[in-house]
């Protein structure tokens, strides 16, 4: 019974990569999320949007007292361009943005927050390399 429940997991898993471009993309954000949690990071919220503004912060999440702001970023492992490097200067001031709005919207400013990118490069739902790339030039 337990090992026909794994594998009916397993399958779903595998189908996930199947699916449509932002089903892959809130399949990898939620691997990304749990990721972060095993390194002690905790999950304030997903998915951030202001209303009538553009763009979105994937996970915002809290390292001890500094609030991090993580985007992920996943590319097949056959991609020219890794995850790390997709994040154009155009995308960055587009969360550099919504950070500040985000920010703005605190009823206390942390003393320290950071940005961080989630790097993950894949040939199936099951065979994966991800990279957390710490403190990246965002903010200044």
């Amino acid at each position: 019974m337990i090992l026909t429940r794994m594998l009916a997991r397993l399958l779903h898993l595998a189908g996930s990569l199947a699916q449509s471009p932002s089903e892959r993309g809130a399949y990898w954000e939620r691997v990304a999320a749990a990721a972060l949690r095993k390194e002690g990071l905790r999950i304030v919220t997903r998915n951030w949007r202001k209303r009538g503004r553009r763009g979105e912060i994937d996970i915002v999440a809290r390292d001890g007292e500094c609030l991090v702001f993580v985007e992920v970023r996943s590319r097949g492992a056959a991609a020219l361009v890794s995850g790390y490097h997709s994040v154009t200067q155009k995308k960055k001031a587009l969360l550099r943005e919504m950070c500040q709005c985000y920010l703005s919207h605190l009823s206390a400013r942390p003393a320290t927050y950071r940005f961080d990118v989630v790097e993950i490069s894949y040939k199936s739902a099951l065979d994966y390399e991800l990279n957390h790339h710490r403190n990246i030039p965002l903010f200044g």
